[in-house]
């Protein structure tokens, strides 16, 4: 039976698979930015995930999936966008503006400067990934040691990093708001 934990999991990846291929469908009619034309459904049963058209409700031919296909598109896409931000960021501190691009649908990644491609540089999720995954085990190794030796500011920096490119979350605001009094 599987844990309630790797379910999560397994829904987190499949969030951000769906994410990715709604990005994808986008960049396909050329916007740039979301309009909310599309977006996801994960069924009650958490076995599968389907994207629709916000506008009627119909549904994306083909996108009716298990979500562990949806799992197995957002792991690596993940992991992509990571190592993308990282050398985005490493090259707009070398005074380099450059853009990237992922492709959920067609499985490229890839680095971009005057809307040429970047030579030398990965061009498929796959390849991003590993280097997403090296960039989070770099940072996790970090975080771990700054924590271990009270090092609280560099620890405060780096989950900032973190949450900029994407390897956790915005941690929730402890809810503050007391119980209201009843008289």
């Amino acid at each position: 039976m599987e844990t309630r934990n790797v379910k999560q999991k397994e829904v987190g990846a499949a969030i951000h698979g769906l994410r990715a291929y709604i990005k994808a469908l986008e960049l396909a009619k050329s916007v740039q930015e979301s309009k909310n034309e599309y977006r996801y459904e994960i069924a009650q049963d958490r076995g599968s995930a389907r994207i629709i058209v916000s506008a009627d409700q119909s549904e994306v031919e083909g996108t009716n999936r298990p979500l562990t296909d949806w799992a197995a598109i957002g792991k690596p896409a993940r992991l992509g966008l990571i190592g993308l931000k990282a050398e985005k960021e490493a090259l707009k501190a070398k005074g380099e503006h450059v853009q990237y691009s992922l492709n959920a649908i067609t499985g490229e990644a890839y680095l971009s400067q005057n809307g040429q491609r970047l030579e030398g540089q990965p061009q498929s999720i796959v390849d991003w990934a590993k280097r997403g995954h090296d960039v989070e085990t770099k940072l996790f190794e970090s975080l771990r040691a700054a924590v271990e030796h009270g090092v609280d500011d560099v620890a405060k920096e780096l989950r900032k990093e973190m949450v900029r490119l994407g390897v956790i979350r915005e941690p929730r605001p402890a809810h503050t708001a007391e119980a209201p009094v009843q008289s």
